[in-house]
């Protein structure tokens, strides 16, 4: 048996809503849902696991009917979702009055239960959350009830407010699969087993990396899972060393150069190190407004003259601080208590 596992589509997000790609990226969540169709229609895959968040919020009944007509668009194809921590079942949620296409299973109910799928010899196993936090560790202890199937998790959580488990708890079940969602980083936690499916598309800078859905087969030799990318955008971190003598325009090329080099698709955090010219400091404004650019940090060390600082502020309490400073075991903690506490004086 094929499956396809998504999670975290955030259907309705709008990522980098301040930027003049703002509306592309909007569409980039609805474009990859699209393309998972058609990759289980090409595929005949006959199972689609949605392990929550289809939506970034409450779904909006327009929404509802869309998705839904993508679903009926592959009849051949059953499909099996739950309900997140962002899209979860409120008092009046569109989800409780909705009704899905034929090869649709909604597991809707906040304790664990499952969908038969006939003809496939498979139970899909899953819950939808009816409020924002479950703070229980509700899949430590699940497992399949007795019968002649392929049993399936569909999970979404994995941090201390969203459902908590056990990797090792979910590895020793009895499950033939367990596909999670929630954690945005695509990875086997444990190999064909035990999957965490990433957003389809990132949804803020945080999501470096790549992201996509898993495909895979089920069957008497065991379960195989494989991560297939969509490149619509991933961020990218771009980590650059500066001096006290380099200008804003100077950065700015230096910058204009790696983005060049990159994938049309990719995005750009920039994280500066290293000292900053407190007279001429870069603009950190500009660069944030450069083309691809979705976030610039500063990690920088400001250049101060602690000679001169020293005696400026001799007998008072930054004089003296900088004195004491020096005389502490010169490592990487103590640098940074030194400038901070310089900067922090100073701005006092």
């Amino acid at each position: 048996m094929k499956f396809i596992h998504i999670a975290d589509v955030h259907l309705g997000a709008k990522p980098d809503k301040d930027k003049p790609w703002g509306e592309e990226r909007e569409n980039h969540s609805w474009q990859a849902f699209t393309d998972v169709i058609n990759k289980a229609r090409e595929e005949q895959a006959q199972l689609l696991l949605i392990a929550g968040d289809l939506f970034h919020r409450q779904p909006l009944m327009g929404e509802l009917k869309e998705v839904n007509y993508q679903f009926s668009r592959i009849p051949q194809t059953q499909v099996a979702l739950i309900a997140g921590n962002r899209d979860f079942i409120g008092m009046h949620s569109c989800y409780r009055a909705f009704t899905w296409a034929e090869n649709v299973h909604f597991l809707r109910e906040e304790k664990l239960g499952y969908a038969e799928l006939e003809g496939l010899g498979v139970r899909v196993y899953g819950l939808s959350y009816g409020r924002r936090r479950i703070r229980e560790h509700l899949y430590d202890q699940a497992q399949p009830a007795a019968g002649e199937f392929y049993n399936i998790l569909l999970g979404h959580g994995g941090d201390e407010d969203h459902i908590p488990f056990e990797t090792e708890s979910l590895k020793d079940s009895d499950f033939d699969y367990v596909a999670l969602g929630h954690i945005h980083k695509p990875m086997q936690l444990v190999k064909n087993k035990v999957v965490m499916a990433g957003a389809l598309q990132p949804v803020s800078p945080k999501d470096t990396g790549e992201h996509g859905f898993f495909m895979g087969e089920i069957g008497k030799y065991g379960c195989r899972a494989e991560f297939y990318p969509l490149r619509y955008c991933e961020y990218a971190s771009l980590n650059l060393k500066v001096n006290k003598e380099i200008t804003t325009e100077a950065l700015m090329e230096v910058m204009k150069s790696q983005i060049r080099k990159a994938p049309p698709h990719q995005f750009f955090k920039i994280n500066l190190t290293g000292d900053s010219n407190l007279e001429e400091p870069v603009d950190l404004e500009a660069l944030a407004r450069m083309d691809r650019v979705v976030q610039v940090q500063s990690r920088c060390q400001p250049d101060y003259d602690l000679e001169k600082l020293k005696l400026q502020y001799q007998g008072q309490i930054l004089g003296r601080y900088i004195e004491a400073l020096e005389e502490m075991p010169q490592d990487e903690i103590t640098k940074k208590a030194l400038y901070y506490g310089v900067e922090a004086l100073l701005t006092e």
